[in-house]
């Protein structure tokens, strides 16, 4: 017998005064956010210089060493095409490119910092890991950014990223990181799957009652979702328990009970393989195994149309993408902004040479460049100046995913946090299909799991600020 789907969940509980602090000015940021776009798309009918300010004034030489978490694809254009043209107009600065997981990064740069020997480095680092650089157990391993920040970070960025350098101040008292790569979750589809299904191939399902329904018609293994790994498991399932009006940081509130609960009724339309998917999970969708591929980063796009040897290549007529389906909650069209910031480890040596090396990563040219090959959103407006109509396919849909934006706490038990939701709630809920009958107690474990180690790590007045519900989704 196939799962029902639930009636909809409870009201959102009202939140904390906590939350309350990072809700209250988002929405006008958003709308802001958008109109600045529009307004530089408008405005690029002429083009843009390909070129910025230099910021270098030293005629010394320095090798910059540059950490970054990407995808082998991104990492090879970033060696190729980002760092060669930076050299070639600054032949006093090398760049020594290291990829490396993000995880990873934070141990090696808490070493090289412990050990005093940090040099002449740059970190691009996933915003979910980098609190645990700013909270690290030697201390902070990241440079206070405030009095510098001015000369790296462009006057164009768009304003919902700028609220995240509020939020810093608020949460850590000075400016640590500056947002460099935005990133934001979209769902996709097989068109030539829907028409079959007598579905539309213009407009995917608006809701996530729509999206069950579609589903079923679909049938058995339409829908993939990233369920192999706690950190891609635990963003999407971030989005949509936001989305459901609960916050996710607690597990067990009316809201993410909800969206839970829905994830179990849907799994019984989930291509089998999703047990084991994570976010390189996309082939898929073009080779006909599933006709929804739920939530994956904007990176695919030029993979999935490219003509892949190993994919069979889609087109416009054949793949659809759009920010997704709105849920039941007070912020039911909010989405997850993931993605990378740049810091500064603490202790670093020539300043001039990374300021310069950051400051051209954050420039409208590099970010369009960046944008157009990865098909992540640029948090530089006016990258968006002169785009091809053809570039603006998945960025339409991007626009529409960033009026709502929602961030994920930089706090340092993130990881934590996620292993709990992974193997406590997710795994025995949905993988292991005990179902709804241990939802409810599973998630009340995990809340008190969570709350006991902050105690012992952290301390009693952490603890307390999360059993009210202060660390949870920020919207800026």
């Amino acid at each position: 017998m196939s799962a029902q789907p639930t009636a909809g969940p409870p009201a959102a509980p009202a939140p904390t005064a906590g939350q309350e602090y990072t809700r209250r000015t988002r929405r006008l940021s958003a709308i802001w956010a958008i109109v600045v776009v529009v307004v530089a798309i408008a405005a690029g009918v002429g083009g843009f210089e390909y070129g910025y300010a230099s910021h270098t004034s030293s005629t010394s030489t320095a090798t910059v060493t540059y950490y970054d978490d990407l995808a082998s694809s991104e990492a090879t254009f970033m060696t190729s095409v980002l760092i060669p043209e930076f050299e070639a107009s600054h032949s006093n600065i090398a760049i020594n490119y290291v990829n490396i997981d993000a995880s990873d990064m934070v141990t090696k740069i808490a070493a090289l910092v412990a050990a005093n020997d940090v040099g002449t480095t740059l970190i691009a680092e996933d915003n979910l890991d980098i609190g645990e650089l700013i909270y690290s157990a030697t201390g902070n391993d990241l440079m206070n950014l405030t009095s510098i920040a001015s000369v790296i970070q462009p006057t164009t960025m768009i304003p919902s990223m700028t609220g995240v350098t509020a939020y810093e101040t608020h949460a850590f008292g000075g400016e640590y990181f500056i947002p460099f790569r935005a990133n934001t979750p979209l769902v996709w589809l097989n068109t030539t799957a829907l028409g079959n299904a007598g579905l539309s191939t213009t407009q995917g399902p608006q809701t996530f009652a729509a999206l069950y329904s579609d589903a079923q018609k679909l049938g058995a293994s339409s829908v993939m979702f990233q369920g192999g790994a706690g950190d891609d498991t635990a963003t999407e399932m971030f989005q949509w328990e936001v989305q459901f009006g609960g916050n996710p940081m607690v597990y067990n509130d009316a809201g993410d009970i909800a969206a839970m609960s829905y994830l179990y009724n849907l799994s019984a339309y989930m291509n089998p393989g999703y047990k084991q998917a994570i976010y390189s999970e996309y082939a898929g969708l073009a080779q006909g195994k599933y006709a929804i591929l739920d939530y994956q980063w904007p990176y695919i796009y030029p993979l999935l149309t490219g003509g892949n040897t190993s994919i069979r290549a889609m087109n416009a007529n054949t793949l659809l993408v759009y920010p997704g389906p709105n849920g039941t909650g007070a912020y039911a069209s909010d989405h997850v902004i993931g993605g990378d910031v740049l810091a500064i480890p603490t202790g670093a040596t020539n300043l001039w040479a990374i300021e310069e090396f950051a400051q051209y990563l954050l420039s409208a040219p590099a970010q369009q460049l960046l944008m157009i090959d990865t098909g992540n959103p640029a948090v530089n407006a006016a990258a968006y100046v002169g785009l091809s109509g053809s570039e603006t396919v998945v960025f339409n849909a991007i626009e529409q995913a960033l009026e709502n934006p929602v961030f994920r706490p930089p706090v340092p038990w993130i990881e934590t946090w996620v292993s709990y939701f992974y193997n406590d709630i997710f795994t025995p809920v949905v993988l292991d299909g005990q179902g709804l009958s241990v939802l409810a107690a599973d998630s009340n474990t995990a809340n008190s799991q969570m709350h006991s180690y902050l105690a012992a790590n952290y301390g009693s007045t952490v603890a307390s600020e999360y059993a009210a519900g202060d660390y949870g989704p920020l919207f800026v």
